[in-house]
């Protein structure tokens, strides 16, 4: 007997991840879809621990539904992510961190959407999720004091809104549904029909983090049809170990090099010709507010020259912030402030006091979720 051609491709980077593995797995191997239809292309990064002889047993189990490469060197998760997407064969694509876990329709509900409407891409809603059974919710209970405590349990896959289908058929358009961030730039919570990534040369920056920045911004230069599908079906691990929320490490300043790629990205392809202003506004919002939140709270001493550093980038390529029509009340009050300081001059000490006071206040908000 034939085993039919998958229908989905799902890259899964691995790396030093025994302990999260089997969860992840499981959600893999029990989608609705059936595995039959599915192809697992599991990519372990040069982990050091236990990892790959706990793939290769899942490669043992099911040789016929999952592909197991293993990296001679760490390359990070960008670089993981395009080995993996050399040997994906199937007409959709998706991906999994390996730390996160999936709800057993996903699949199934996002082929559906994808297949029935002819989609670029179908997105759906995720959950933050600590993995002890309490979902990290924005609704809350209050107590007798007024207090807003975190609710326990709380989690409904339906949203409350209304599925909807984006078909892109201008410029205008176009720069609308950039610009609103309609679907995010995550990789893990979409399902892309593989010729929009092959046929446009989309691929992950390699060697560093904050890699989705880059691939998720591209998407929105060519998907022409999304549909965004209102049910909550990837969990999303708050993991207070993961890469992105250490303290002091080298690679947190990997956010200023990805979008440095982006912008130039954008220029060979021509959008920062079609939508300027909504370029600039991705830059000053990607680059100097996600970065300099990033700088402040991931550092214990945030570097003063690498400050100057990026307030000069943002007049050398946007110009005057203050004319783009996309950054008049776009932002709460603290990026308001932090758009503030490309006016004035601060010294080394104010920003580190600058830091101490946001990490303070993420502190408190992250207390009371």
């Amino acid at each position: 007997m034939v085993a039919p051609m998958a229908k989905i491709s799902i890259i899964v980077p691995f790396y030093n991840s025994e302990g999260y593995i089997e969860r992840c797995m499981n959600s893999l191997l029990n989608q609705t879809i059936g595995l039959e239809w599915l192809e697992l292309i599991l990519v372990d990064d040069a982990s050091t621990d236990g990892t790959l002889n706990l793939l290769k047993e899942y490669e043992r189990q099911y040789p016929g539904q999952i592909k197991l490469i293993a990296c001679p060197e760490n390359g990070r998760q960008g670089t993981a992510r395009n080995i993996g997407l050399q040997y994906a064969t199937a007409p959709y694509i998706g991906f999994v961190d390996s730390d996160d876990w999936i709800e057993a329709d996903m699949y199934e509900k996002m082929y559906e959407k994808i297949t029935a409407y002819q989609c670029d891409v179908v997105y759906c809603r995720h959950i933050r999720d600590d993995g002890s059974g309490r979902i990290r919710d924005n609704r809350g209970n209050k107590d007798s004091s007024g207090n807003k405590e975190k609710q326990e349990n709380v989690y409904e896959k339906a949203t409350g809104k209304q599925d909807r289908l984006i078909v892109i058929e201008s410029d205008r358009q176009r720069e609308e549904i950039f610009v609103a961030d309609a679907i995010g730039v995550g990789v893990w919570d979409k399902l892309y029909r593989r010729e929009l990534l092959f046929d446009n040369h989309i691929v992950f920056p390699e060697r560093l983090a904050y890699e989705d920045i880059f691939f998720g911004a591209l998407i929105y230069l060519y998907a022409n049809k999304i549909y965004i599908l209102e049910e909550r079906l990837y969990h999303y691990f708050v993991n207070w170990e993961s890469t992105v929320l250490r303290m002091d490490k080298p690679y947190h300043k990997d956010i200023f090099t990805v979008n440095e790629l982006k912008w130039q990205e954008f220029e060979k392809r021509g959008a920062l010709k079609r939508f300027p202003m909504a370029v600039k506004y991705d830059f000053v919002k990607c680059y100097y507010l996600a970065g300099m939140k990033m700088l402040l709270l991931r550092y214990t001493k945030p570097s003063y020259e690498l400050f100057l550093h990026i307030k000069n980038r943002v007049w050398e390529l946007t110009g005057d912030y203050k004319e783009n029509p996309y950054l008049k009340n776009a932002f709460p009050a603290v990026y308001d402030n932090l758009l503030g300081l490309l006016d004035v001059n601060i010294t080394k000490e104010e920003l580190w006091q600058l830091g101490d006071m946001m990490k303070k206040m993420s502190n408190i908000n992250n207390t009371h979720r």
